[in-house]
């Protein structure tokens, strides 16, 4: 487990599975995001996504708990795990509104490098944004992404094409910013 000052990082339980299909269909998490049709929308599929994913080699999708009050905020996915290349997709949702804001999802995505490359050994994390998408764009670059090129019109949404943004942090860079104490607060492990 991956612990912050305010959120830590669990493996996603059942119990999370309500607030996640109700994050994942709202308007504003659809309009940032650049999939269509995320996830199952019943109880039933979510319950067999979240078997497939607990056997998945090639992901890891976590939790994101504000400790306070121990409720589910977000979700933080690395997927899919290319383990020959040692590399890896990052994608964050901070899905409780009455959150946002907070720093909590910078807290998050920052426990997830840390995850990514001191816990599972990886040597690249890549994101895809759009490029509408503002405020994701913050966050990566707040926590250490660089911007590394655009895919142009390669996204069909609402109507239109957008363009995707690719931004990439390597292990390399990610232990650089965490000896120069760039990478925001230091992160405990508990196991």
């Amino acid at each position: 487990m991956f612990v912050g000052e305010r959120v830590r990082l669990d493996p996603v339980q059942r119990a999370h599975l309500q607030k996640i299909i109700a994050w994942m269909y709202k308007e504003e998490v659809i309009a940032r995001a650049f999939f269509g049709d995320p996830l199952p929308r019943s109880l039933e599929e979510m319950e067999a996504w979240l078997q497939q994913l607990r056997s998945n080699p090639h992901a890891r999708v976590l939790a994101v708990v504000y400790r306070e009050t121990e409720e589910i905020v977000g979700e933080v996915a690395l997927q899919p795990i290319d383990w020959r290349n040692r590399s890896t997709f990052f994608a964050v949702i901070l899905g409780e509104e009455s959150r946002r804001g907070e720093g909590l999802g910078t807290e998050a995505a920052r426990l997830a490098l840390r995850y990514a490359f001191e816990g599972l050994n990886l040597n690249r994390v890549e994101a895809n944004v759009l490029s509408s998408n503002e405020a994701s764009i913050r966050l990566l670059k707040r926590v250490g992404f660089t911007w590394e090129g655009k895919r142009r019109a390669a996204v069909w949404k609402s109507g239109q094409w957008e363009d995707m943004e690719i931004y990439g942090i390597t292990a390399r860079e990610w232990y650089e910013s965490q000896e120069s104490g760039s990478g925001g607060p230091k992160l405990r492990v508990s196991h």
